[in-house]
């Protein structure tokens, strides 16, 4: 090799090494980590009128989405699922509620669970409880900062269906099906097996294997499904109902992660498509919808003045052009 070329291949490393510390100096000051999935930000506008629970309402039609990446579930052993490749999350808020929009594609519509070999769709948000101070652990939290889940489920906003109902040609002798004492999971106030309660749980963890219901189930969920699609928004209040739930404000920014069960793969339990931790941004600026909306009153109020002003314009010139004829 000679001196030149020495010196060539030298320079071009030192070319390398300079361009990559660059690079790294860059993301280190912009606060950006190329290889984590907190680089996604899902941002909730302030929404110009409710928008209810109903996830084909008109405001959802205005807000801005991004697609969350799903896997299956990591652990300490392999649980499983991952059949959803992705899902569509979109946010807003009103009057001090905060309203998530997921969206995702399933070619079957699980909603049925009187089989103990079927299993309904379903799908979860995770949040860290208003009492962490740090982002807990994806996986059900931990010791000093827990997480609050919200979980809808298919079969509950279907309702649970008796038995009777179901195999009209079953002989039954003598049970009363009927009574809630023969119900057992339901007579011990199983949440999943009183359909009264709503399609959706709040609970809380701070450990794997410590998933419990929270003392105060407060939000409000509703899914759809069509063209083979699930849509379910969840809403609830800024303020959770203790400090083991989440807590939100506008002009604040929380983590948040997705969970999605495909029941006609056998997804239960922790055998789902899951997400990393993302970000929730609450911004005080209005959505689209109100925007426009206000934009039409701002342009009817600009357009009645101008008519006003030339009414009285007129109206002044011709009262002249009249006091000036003989």
């Amino acid at each position: 090799m000679t001196i030149r070329e020495f010196l060539g291949r030298r320079r071009s490393t030192i070319g390398v090494a300079a361009a990559v510390l660059f690079a790294a100096g860059v993301l280190q000051f912009a606060d950006v980590n190329p290889a984590a999935s907190q680089n996604l930000t899902l941002t909730a506008f302030a929404a110009g009128e409710d928008p209810g629970i109903n996830p084909d309402a008109e405001a959802w039609n205005h807000v801005p989405w991004v697609q969350v990446p799903l896997t299956a579930q990591a652990g300490a052993y392999a649980a499983g699922g991952g059949s959803i490749p992705v899902a569509t999350a979109k946010a807003l808020h009103y009057n001090d509620s905060v309203y998530l929009r997921i969206e995702w594609q399933d070619a079957t519509k699980d909603e049925s669970t009187t089989k103990v070999e079927s299993f309904a769709d379903a799908v979860a948000v995770e949040f860290p409880a208003r009492s962490a101070a740090s982002v807990p652990s994806l996986c059900m939290g931990q010791a000093d900062a827990g997480v609050n889940i919200w979980h809808w489920r298919a079969d509950s906003q279907a309702g649970i269906k008796d038995p009777v109902d179901i195999y009209v040609g079953a002989a039954i002798d003598g049970y009363p099906s009927k009574e809630v004492l023969f119900y057992t999971a339901r007579a011990v106030g199983n949440p999943f097996a009183d359909p009264a309660l709503g399609p959706v749980q709040t609970l809380v963890s701070r450990a794997f294997g410590s998933l419990t219901t929270a003392n105060v189930q407060d939000v409000q969920g509703k899914g759809v499904y069509k063209d083979g699609k699930w849509a379910v928004v969840f809403e609830r209040q800024f303020s959770g109902g203790d400090v083991n739930q989440a807590a939100f404000n506008g002009g604040t920014v929380t983590d948040m992660a997705f969970a999605v069960w495909n029941g006609s793969d056998g997804d239960r339990n922790g055998r789902k498509s899951v997400s990393q931790f993302v970000k929730l941004s609450l911004s005080t600026a209005p959505s689209a919808q109100a925007s426009d909306r206000a934009w039409i009153w701002i342009v009817a109020g600009v357009s009645l003045a101008g008519a006003l002003g030339l009414g009285m314009a007129l109206g002044i010139y011709g009262y002249r052009e009249g006091r000036r004829t003989p």
